[in-house]
C-alpha cells in the first residue's frame, strides 16, 4: 500500500488574503496476486473488526489434516495456531467450530496469507450462504460483548 498526497488550489480569505491549503490524503490499497502471497511487510489497512476468540478447527490440505485454534476472526479472515505446517499461498478446506453449540460451519475456500512458524492467516475465499450468516452473528454478538467489557 502506498499513500499519495495532493494539494486543492489554494482559498483566498479576504480581506487578509491568506492561503490556506486543504492536504488530501488518497489510501490506495496494496493488492497481492494469488500466485504471490508470501508477508510483505507491507502497512495494509483494516476495513473491519478483528474479534479476539478461542474456536477449534480443522483445516485440510491436499494430504494432510491439521487440527488448531482461531486466535480472531473477522468475516473475511481469521488467525490459527494450528498443528500443521502450511504456506502461503496454499488453498485449504476449514471446519470452524463457533461455541454456540450448532454443528461446525464448512469454509470451502481458504488461502493462506503468511505464515509465522505454526501461526498463519487466512483469507476466506468461499463459504455457504448459512456459513456467513452463523458467522456474521456470532461477530455481531462477541464484537457488542467486546465493546461493552472495553
Amino acid at each position: 500500500m502506498w499513500a499519495r498526497i495532493t494539494s486543492k488550489p489554494p482559498r483566498i480569505l479576504a480581506p487578509h488574503h491568506i492561503a490556506v491549503v486543504d492536504v488530501v490524503v488518497i489510501v490506495i490499497p496494496f493488492q497481492e496476486s494469488d500466485e504471490s502471497m508470501a508477508p510483505t511487510g507491507k502497512f495494509v489497512i483494516r476495513t473491519y473488526h478483528r474479534i479476539p476468540v478461542r474456536c477449534e478447527a480443522y483445516y485440510m490440505g491436499g494430504d494432510f489434516l491439521g487440527k488448531g485454534t482461531v486466535m480472531n476472526l473477522c468475516r473475511n479472515g481469521f488467525r490459527v495456531l494450528g498443528d500443521h505446517q502450511v504456506v502461503p499461498g496454499m488453498e485449504l478446506i476449514v471446519r470452524l467450530s463457533l461455541p454456540d453449540k450448532d454443528g461446525p460451519v464448512e469454509i470451502q475456500r481458504v488461502v493462506v496469507r503468511w505464515v509465522r512458524g505454526l501461526l498463519f492467516g487466512a483469507k476466506i475465499m468461499t463459504m455457504s450462504p448459512d456459513g456467513e450468516d452463523r458467522v456474521a452473528t456470532f461477530l455481531s454478538a462477541r464484537l457488542r460483548a467486546y465493546c461493552a467489557s472495553s
